[in-house]
């Protein structure tokens, strides 16, 4: 008897065969910024398989953005795990575990550099999370849009000011010069 190879690929195998050879790297290296390369392995992989769960609701046009979003939901929730083990060990054993180290301090090591990760640091959560899509994953509005779950307008907004509020600590406003002339009169 002979046999069959196997039946004609799907469209739907087809555009999520498509989406990890286009996106993979990207989501990976997205969450190894996020989670340390030790985890992004697993991360990424349960971002791929939210993407075949849902592979019929992905718009192609926004594939990337929206791969970014299921990414930055799937760290969140790794963040959230991570936190309660912390504090399950933290109950049972009576002391504080050790931080792992973050991987911008592992990757980014020049000064003007660090003044930078610790300004970003300083930063609401949504503030750092917008400037690192904007920046680190070099998402336009449109996609951060579509990566955050909100407005054109609103993600515009978000941005604009959150990119203030990183200029401000980077940059703190000099002292108001005294005028020479009152300076002299008063003495």
């Amino acid at each position: 008897m002979k046999e069959q190879g196997p039946g004609p690929v799907s469209s739907d195998e087809a555009t999520f065969a498509r989406l990890y050879d286009e996106h993979y790297d990207e989501v990976h290296a997205f969450c190894a910024r996020r989670v340390g390369w030790s985890d992004a392995d697993d991360v990424a992989a349960e971002v791929f398989t939210a993407a075949w769960r849902r592979i019929a609701d992905v718009d192609l046009s926004f594939a990337r953005a929206w791969l970014f979003g299921v990414a930055r939901k799937v760290v969140l929730n790794q963040w959230r795990s991570t936190s309660r083990r912390g504090r399950l060990r933290e109950r049972i054993a009576g002391v504080r575990p050790s931080q792992p180290e973050q991987p911008e301090a592992i990757v980014v090591r020049r000064a003007e550099d660090q003044d930078v990760i610790a300004a970003l640091n300083d930063l609401r959560a949504s503030d750092r999370e917008i400037l690192r899509l904007a920046a680190w994953e070099e998402l336009t509005g449109p996609e951060i849009a579509v990566a955050l779950n909100i407005s054109l307008s609103a993600t515009q907004q978000r941005l604009h000011r959150a990119k203030r509020r990183l200029a401000a600590l980077l940059v703190p406003e000099p002292p108001r010069a005294t005028n020479a002339a009152e300076g002299e009169a008063q003495a």
